[in-house]
């Protein structure tokens, strides 16, 4: 049983249905044999399947309800119509720390998430995400796309809950972690090679529609079984790739004309032209996503399945390039509205409202909470979320709302007070661009009532209410920081019969900041090897060698060097090291000339 064992902040989850717990997870309990077969069956009628949709690096005015009349997105829109649309939904400002809370329910920091990469980017795997626990309560759950949060075991999709799992590898299709698709540059995401149950296996198509037949299969195939499924897009997320005929869409149009947009929100002047040119690719692409989810309702309709499904969408951040953000200030990696705040809609058809706004302050971190009570899953109250269930807004019951605080961080590293932070609570909103020797006069106080855009800074004329809010996220980041998870070492399980080989990849890799593609740079893997064995190492290099030299490993007291003859290679095997069951950094080097190099990837073959 997985253990969350950090302080308790909110206990949320409504005890709507007298099931059975254990420690920590709801538990489903059915009888052996052919009754209780039945019975289960029986169960799974009245189970709500639940589909969460979200996208790479879409912005809020990237799609026609948020005021953008150039973007396509009629799906999208028709949605949004006909859902309940929470008008403040909060993510966190970059990728892989959305998903952490997305799944959890806890802020990523709990998780031991805190980056993208350079090793910030492996979750706990004792966390508990939504999909273990509909799995533990009879729940079929895919995932299709993205995943972010660790490519090794035991961090992957298929040991965090997810029974079906096709998906790419590290932050984005071709980035330095994606190995298989890296070397294919321009033309990453058609095609891609990508790892389903862990295992790797060629695709044919862009890599959208790819996911989305994955995810309609997942869907054909489960007809009578309860599902989870997570269609995690990594679109529109660079590099901009796009089938010719989305971009013959939008060549024509100019994304930098200011009367497509309202005319009372701030604009970004003066695009360039490389902006602009992102623009319409980032249009294509949604567009794209947008037929994709047609066809994926479509499979809703004709499965007769809109009355039990629950549909979620929203985005993992604000837009990474400049354009329309609906008039919000900032873009992704920051705390400004245009970096955190994304279009949210829930959908249950015949049981929500339809074309409702709620427009009470949520957050990714409730997802988790919402979905298990509509689904009837009680909690253990050992179970530590931040995170609260949405229903009671959806139902109009917001009586027992609690004005609640809001956090939000990121750095490339572990947080800092009060570098690109921000904590909100009610119409309120203090922000932190500033050391963390600080006062409180070199921070910044916004009204998101009366100036959403976050033009006015009022914390001159509004000091008591800036103090108390400082004195919210200093207390806030106190506790936070003693999570045990962030203060753990996630470590890469070397010699385990659930991954052999295993490929120590850049995006996992710790060292310098700033890590990516370099050949000249200190880096370093954390592993543990679970199996004393004898082992084969691969370095592979991100470009041939040019001269001979001598390549290292150290991994505590081993230390191995191999002399290479030959100039021109892009790969050295080190055989037949034997390592001892233990806790490691794995470090190697080639040497050459004064020169270190280190490997763009391992591989770790256990004989």
């Amino acid at each position: 049983m997985k253990r969350i064992s950090d302080t308790c902040i909110q206990i949320t989850v409504k005890m709507n249905t007298p099931l059975l717990s254990t420690i920590g997870i709801a538990t489903l309990m059915f009888s052996a044999g052919p009754q209780g077969q039945a019975e289960e069956s029986e169960q799974n009628k009245d189970k709500r399947n639940v589909i969460l949709i979200m996208t790479d690096d879409q912005g809020y005015g990237d799609l026609g309800f948020t005021g953008n009349s150039i973007i396509k997105t009629p799906v999208l829109d028709k949605l949004a119509e006909e859902s309940v649309r929470f008008t403040n939904f909060y993510v966190s400002p970059v990728c892989a720390p959305t998903r952490a809370s997305l799944l959890t329910g806890r802020y990523s920091l709990r998780t031991g998430i805190y980056d993208t990469y350079n090793g910030g980017a492996i979750m706990d795997n004792e966390e508990l995400t939504v999909a273990e626990i509909l799995e533990d309560n009879g729940y079929q759950t895919g995932i299709f796309g993205k995943w972010h949060l660790g490519d090794n075991y035991p961090f992957r999709p298929v040991d965090q809950g997810f029974t079906t799992s096709l998906v790419h590898r590290s932050g984005g299709v071709g980035q330095v972690g994606d190995i298989p698709n890296y070397f294919e540059f321009d033309s990453s995401y058609f095609n891609p090679t990508l790892f389903r149950n862990g295992k790797k296996v060629p695709t044919k198509g862009y890599c959208s529609d790819v996911y989305t037949e994955g995810a309609i299969d997942f869907i054909q195939e489960n007809r009578e079984n309860p599902f989870f499924l997570y269609l995690s897009f990594n679109a529109p997320h660079t590099p901009l790739q796009l089938p010719q005929e989305y971009y013959k869409m939008y060549q024509n149009t100019n994304p930098a004309n200011r009367n497509a947009f309202p005319d009372d929100q701030p604009f970004p002047e003066n695009m360039s032209e490389r902006e602009k040119e992102a623009a319409r690719k980032v249009y294509g692409m949604v567009t794209n996503i947008d037929d994709n989810l047609g066809k994926l309702f479509q499979t809703l309709e004709e499965n007769n399945m809109q009355e039990n499904t629950l549909v979620i969408f929203l985005t993992d951040n604000g837009p990474q390039q400049r354009r329309y953000k609906g008039g919000f200030r900032g873009r992704k990696g920051n705390v400004y509205e245009g970096g955190i705040h994304v279009p949210c809609f829930m959908k249950l058809e015949g049981h929500f409202p339809s074309n409702k706004e709620v427009d009470i302050p949520a957050a990714h971190i409730d997802i988790l909470p919402t979905i298990l009570e509509l689904c009837n899953i009680t909690m253990d109250e050992n179970i530590r979320i931040d995170g609260k269930s949405l229903l009671p807004l959806i139902q109009g019951d917001d009586v027992m709302w609690d004005n609640r605080p809001l956090f939000f961080y990121w750095q490339r590293s572990y947080p800092e007070p009060y570098r690109n932070v921000a904590v909100r609570k009610g119409d309120y909103k203090l922000v932190g661009h500033a050391p963390y020797t600080a006062s409180l006069e070199d921070l910044e106080l916004y009204n998101l009532e009366k100036d959403p855009y976050e033009q006015e800074n009022i914390l001159t004329s509004n000091k008591n209410r800036g103090r108390d809010l400082k004195s919210i996220f200093d207390n806030w980041y106190e506790e936070i920081m003693e999570s045990p998870h962030l203060n753990e070492i996630q470590y890469i399980k070397v010699g385990s019969d659930k991954e052999n080989p295993v490929i120590l990849n850049r995006n996992d890799a710790k060292g310098e900041p700033g890590i990516w593609s370099q050949m000249e740079i200190y880096g370093y893997w954390d592993v543990e090897v679970v199996q004393e064995a004898r082992y084969d190492f691969i370095f592979h290099f991100h470009k041939p060698l040019k001269e001979s030299g001598n390549m290292n490993l150290r991994m505590g007291t081993v230390k191995r060097t191999l002399h290479e003859d030959g100039e021109g290679t892009q790969k050295i095997t080190m055989p037949d090291i034997h390592l001892e069951k233990g806790q490691y950094s794995v470090e190697s080097w080639y040497s050459s000339q004064g020169r270190h190099i280190l490997p763009f990837y391992i591989e770790i073959i256990r004989q």
